[in-house]
């Protein structure tokens, strides 16, 4: 199999996956990017999941549409690090040169053994993508803003696991 019909294949599950979600979504485009915006319970009220697909797995990148300002880099970098210590799945990530921040997930296909990601697979990561942007987003926001300090916000953020 060549990495282009892995490409179509995995493209092909994520089509599958918006179609049986009913999900209006972004159609990939030549860098093989797939978009769906998502409500979620937190200050920013959504996020976006971005499906970037590669010949060996599809990652999922889940943006907030906020971009922390550079005076609180630093802070929020520290916050990202707390949430992401002890996560199975995913993790946070922040660009140092913008401010974006996004929650990130990646299913592996496989290399000899090739797969598609099945609809369960990629519902997981969704759902979890989600679920760790609702836990932490609020926390997120205030060290944003310099109104808490990264490890108060984390223990707020977790104090009910």
């Amino acid at each position: 199999m060549t990495d282009f019909d892995k490409i179509a294949e995995i493209r092909a599950a994520v089509e599958n996956f918006f179609e049986q979600d009913k999900l209006k979504f972004t159609p990939f485009d030549e860098h093989n990017v797939a978009g769906a915006t998502y409500n979620v319970d937190a200050k920013f009220g959504h996020a976006t999941v971005f499906f970037r697909v590669n010949k060996d797995r599809l990652v999922l990148r889940t943006i907030i549409p906020l971009n922390a300002g550079e005076a609180e880099r630093q802070k929020v970098a520290e916050f990202l690090l707390r949430a992401n210590y002890g996560l199975k799945t995913g993790g946070f990530d922040m660009d140092f040169d913008d401010g974006e921040i996004s929650y990130r997930v990646s299913i592996f296909c496989g290399v000899e053994d090739f797969a598609p990601p099945t609809y369960e697979q990629i519902d997981f990561s969704v759902i979890m993508s989600l679920m760790m942007i609702e836990k932490y987003g609020d926390a997120l926001v205030k060290v944003m803003f310099g109104l808490v300090e990264p490890s108060d916000a984390i223990e707020a953020a977790e104090e009910n696991d």
